[in-house]
């Protein structure tokens, strides 16, 4: 154990040592390709820690997708924070805010989350409903820090209005990953610089949707 582990609660160390067992053996053999198991070998825990902390497999998944997205959350926090230093007093100040957390996108580097996303859930087809779900809960559960982080930077935002542009946004961000991984012509396993364009290009169109929506 680690010097900084030992100041971390044994659930927390557990919790983390399932996540990255499970990410590991899905990375290598894809979502199919181990069981629960192999998650608490790999971890050194036992079969019950595992379902201790999870559900299933699937929430396991999702778990992972979500420790993929961390750095690229983080990022986007801090974007949604620096577009919302000077918000506009009164009304305007939602509408501004809304488009802060939209713009904040465009700063974040998730193409490379994606693929990564896309090699753990085991290079599903993109008619894969399973894969689907898991990748798009995961995507809510981003969608749920950033209600968070909004309401501290913007206390008088319409609730429905935030609900519905984070509803939208992370929906969309699911959508044109699916798109954009249907363009690539082999299984991406790195985002070539056309790839990235590809991704600016839909992108585009998502953030133009949005802002029809919430502008209007």
């Amino acid at each position: 154990m680690s010097p900084a582990d030992q100041h971390v609660p044994l659930r927390e160390q557990r919790h983390r040592a399932l996540v990255d067992a499970a990410r590991e053996l899905a990375t290598e053999h894809g979502a199919d390709g181990f069981t629960v198991d192999r998650v608490a070998t790999l971890a050194g825990v036992s079969r019950r820690t595992v379902f201790n902390h999870f559900a299933g497999l699937d929430q396991l998944l999702v778990a992972v997708c979500e420790q993929i997205l961390t750095e690229v959350t983080t990022d986007l926090l801090e974007g949604v924070d620096r577009g919302t230093t000077d918000l506009p007093p009164g009304p305007a100040g939602g509408p501004a805010a809304l488009d802060a957390v939209c713009e904040a996108t465009r700063d974040v580097d998730l193409p490379t989350a994606i693929v990564s996303i896309h090699q753990v859930l085991g290079g599903p087809d993109v008619a894969d409903e399973r894969a689907d779900a898991i990748s798009r809960t995961a995507f809510e559960h981003v969608a749920g820090r950033l209600r968070e982080r909004l309401l501290e930077r913007a206390p008088g935002l319409d609730p429905l209005d935030l609900e519905l542009t984070l509803t939208l946004l992370t929906s969309g961000l699911a959508t044109i990953a699916r798109h954009w991984l249907e363009e690539q012509t082999a299984p991406p396993t790195r985002v070539s610089p056309a790839a990235r364009a590809t991704w600016d290009r839909l992108l585009d169109r998502l953030l133009h949707r949005l802002r029809a929506g919430h502008a209007g």
